[in-house]
């Protein structure tokens, strides 16, 4: 921990907090610190811690990192009236990882100062001094960048509160703006050139809702059931309230003393000891509560909440019985995790001998379906040739009756050609008889015309012999 509004602070040393002890430390820095002391904001990458602006006698907007191992101080970019942000406090940054790069990101403020750089564009300015300037500062190149902002930008604003919830998202809440302070929640998504915002309805009624706010902490917790947001105190607030990112469902924390929630302006930070019990750590702020204070925040077995207070007189003790408990939780979960893998192993080989045996019965059952595929095929193949035969039967069925009707006709016509013939071969030995008797005649006829005709030339012979003996007389006749 470093500076403060505080005139004994000495900003030549860094506050160190030893988590197993609780003690704190002061051990010196080398090189030159940053102007503003009190009002800055600070992020870590790594084993450095990044420091922006801040307020002393003027505001700045100074660039400085602290390397935690060397503990010595870098200044990365001077505070200027000639480029950055305005030169202010009370603003927030948050990192982010873009293509291996490392950015800042510092959004909001509060200046005085008349001597500032040239407005952002699109960004407001209030006339008391408050801004909702979002840059950009990629570490690599000494570069400051005005990114594209769409969504719900926030008024002028300074005193939130900036979380980190993943390497690109974060989230806001709280602050003071021209309407006071303010309850509302923005979730926040970047990437390489721009933003994007989007502010989160709080329906009212019954839902919980925190009160509006300004001054006050928040860090992220980080549970089996998912990402919350840790807010404490805050003027004119002095509740705890714990956000379910994921459901964006808020619960009020109750029971805490006033020396832990009564505070404003105040240093917070949170160790997990444990995957389930977080120790909220607590310094400094605006009120008569300025002592170091810890509380014990654990997620308990049926996914709600308990805190308890760590006295500061007990807090080796607490951490021992802490440790105590989470060892002797892990031995069980270790007896567990022997049994259970016990359990795997048995499990394994008996999934691997079901395996085996379902692989054999599915060979078996691709077997039969393949032989029942076969039959089937077989029986596909019989049933067509049943058809086949079926439907040549029925055929030959049908050509059958055609010739035993052609049989039939043909009989008949044989019948009748037979009856036919016995009618032609009556009538051929009729006729042959008659042809015989006509031959008979015919013969008798040719005898008797032989007889006419020798009787006729018996009769012209006669008749010439006539003729003859007629001329020879009439020639005596005419001689004579």
């Amino acid at each position: 921990m470093w500076g403060g509004y505080e005139y004994r602070i000495h900003y030549d040393v860094m506050e160190v907090y030893h988590l197993p002890t609780g003690a704190w430390d002061q051990k010196p820095t080398t090189g030159t610190p940053p102007p503003g002391t009190w009002g800055y904001s600070s992020v870590a990458i790594g084993k450095d811690i990044y420091y922006f602006g801040g307020r002393e006698a003027d505001d700045q907007n100074s660039l400085h990192s602290f390397d935690v191992d060397s503990f010595k101080w870098k200044e990365f970019s001077p505070s200027s009236c000639d480029h950055g942000p305005m030169k202010k406090g009370l603003c927030e940054m948050v990192s982010v990882n873009f293509d291996g790069e490392d950015y800042l990101i510092i959004i909001g403020g509060y200046g005085s100062s008349s001597i500032n750089p040239p407005k952002q564009p699109d960004a407001q300015y209030s006339g008391d001094g408050r801004c909702n300037e979002i840059h950009y500062y990629r570490v690599s190149s000494d570069q400051w960048i005005s990114p594209v902002v769409t969504g719900d930008r926030p008024p002028p604003i300074k005193s939130f509160t900036l979380t980190p919830v993943t390497n690109n998202t974060a989230i806001m809440f709280g602050g003071y703006t021209d309407n006071g302070w303010s309850n509302k929640l923005y979730m926040i998504s970047f990437t390489k050139t721009s933003v994007d915002i989007l502010e989160v309805p709080n329906h009212g009624g019954s839902v919980q809702w925190p009160e509006g706010r300004w001054g006050h902490s928040s860090v992220l917790i980080t549970t089996s059931s998912g990402p919350h947001l840790l807010v404490v105190g805050g003027y004119p607030a002095y509740d705890v309230w714990l956000l379910d990112i994921n459901k964006i469902k808020w619960k009020e924390l109750i029971n805490l003393p006033d020396n832990f929630t009564r505070r404003y302006y105040h240093s917070f930070s949170v160790w997990s000891v444990t995957p389930t019990t977080n120790w909220i750590i607590e310094f400094g702020g605006g009120t008569s509560y300025t002592d170091t204070a810890v509380i014990e925040l654990r997620y308990t077995s049926d996914n709600d909440w308990s805190t308890s207070v760590i006295p500061l007189d007990q807090y080796q003790d607490q951490l021992r019985r802490i440790m105590s408990d989470w060892k002797s939780f892990e031995k069980q979960i270790q007896i567990f995790q022997d049994h259970l893998q016990l359990q795997n192993k048995k499990e394994f080989i008996y999934q691997e001998q079901l395996q085996r045996e379902i692989k054999e019965k599915e060979q078996i059952q691709q077997d039969r379906e393949k032989e029942q595929q076969q039959l089937l095929q077989e029986k596909a193949t019989l049933s067509q040739q049943l058809d086949d035969a079926t439907a040549l039967l029925e055929q030959a069925e049908k050509d059958k009756s055609t010739l035993e009707l052609d049989f039939d006709k043909l009989k008949a016509k044989v019948a009748d050609n037979e009856e036919k013939k016995q009618i032609i071969t009556e009538d051929y030995e009729k006729l042959k008889v008659k042809v015989a008797k006509l031959l008979e005649e015919e013969e008798q006829y040719f005898k008797e015309k032989q007889i006419i005709i020798d009787n006729n030339q018996n009769l012209i012979s006669e008749k010439d012999k006539v003729i003859a003996k007629l001329i020879l007389n009439e020639k005596q006749i005419i001689t004579g």
